[in-house]
């Protein structure tokens, strides 16, 4: 199930059903009015009505199962990322499933780890250890980055230049978009074994860890020792992802809740 929580009380507003398995991955458009969710043995993207709780329609085509999904500000363009090694470009706009696949890029020889959308690219991160940057309209590649290590999680940074990128080696990367090349690096956290979320708001980097903590770090003062500002416990599990309150990845975060954080123990923290 996936369930809306107001961030200030605790209290549950929305329940989702439908998903046969785990909820792997969930996208909310910037006006809050649709979400999209994979996961499990669906091999399907869900899309949902959110102020009704209402499943409005199932994006099937995958072969294996979906790990990753994005969603465009609009709501009009969901991409998804599969086991199955591909991405698949959807419009939501059109009612006739078919038509509504738009693309599907091939290019990873392994497995789709994350997705992230700008006003006019995907960010494609694999397992396979690369990053790729396409054209949304046209599929080309447009940059091809990283090589080595498999890619768990690729975050654009909020000036949109950089990328933070978190490998399995237990590294995180913050790369210049243009030319692939390394700016700063951030480690203490553990990600040997799972797929580990990272992001970054504009003055932190944030990532969750296999030994159960929150690992944060100031994006100028800790990119030249790589050592951890902050160790944030409260988990009893593995912290398998992290995220910044929106507001926080432009500078306007007083009086709002900053980040939060998910557990293997079931748990979401909201840190302030």
């Amino acid at each position: 199930a996936i369930r809306l929580v107001n961030s200030a009380t605790g209290e549950q507003i929305q329940t989702f059903l439908g998903h046969g398995w785990g909820v792997q991955g969930l996208a909310v458009s910037r006006d809050s009015n649709s979400l999209a969710s994979c996961g499990g043995t669906d091999r399907a993207v869900y899309l949902w009505d959110v102020s009704q709780a209402q499943l409005t329609r199932k994006l099937a085509d995958h072969t294996q199962r979906v790990d990753c999904v994005a969603i465009s500000d609009d709501g009009s363009i969901v991409v998804s990322g599969s086991f199955d090694k591909t991405v698949r470009v959807w419009d939501t706009r059109s009612s006739n499933t078919p038509q509504a696949l738009l693309q599907v890029l091939k290019e990873s020889k392994d497995g789709i780890s994350s997705l992230a959308l700008t006003p006019t690219e995907i960010v494609a991160a694999s397992i396979d250890g690369c990053v790729r940057t396409y054209d949304m309209r046209t599929g080309r590649i447009l940059v091809e980055s990283f090589g080595g290590q498999s890619v768990v999680c690729a975050r654009v940074v909020s000036d949109g230049k950089c990328l933070l990128v978190s490998s399995m080696d237990g590294s995180i990367q913050l790369v210049d978009r243009a030319d692939g090349r390394a700016i700063a690096a951030f480690s203490g956290h553990m990600c040997k074994d799972y797929r580990i979320q990272c992001d970054a708001s504009d003055s932190a980097v944030a990532s969750g860890s296999e030994d159960g903590f929150v690992y944060v770090w100031d994006i100028l003062r800790d990119s030249e020792s790589g050592s951890a500002q902050h160790r944030l416990g409260g988990h009893s599990g593995i912290v398998n992802a992290v995220e910044f309150h929106p507001s926080a990845k432009s500078g306007h975060a007083k009086g709002h809740a900053t980040m939060l954080s998910a557990a293997s123990d079931g748990s979401v923290i909201v840190w302030e």
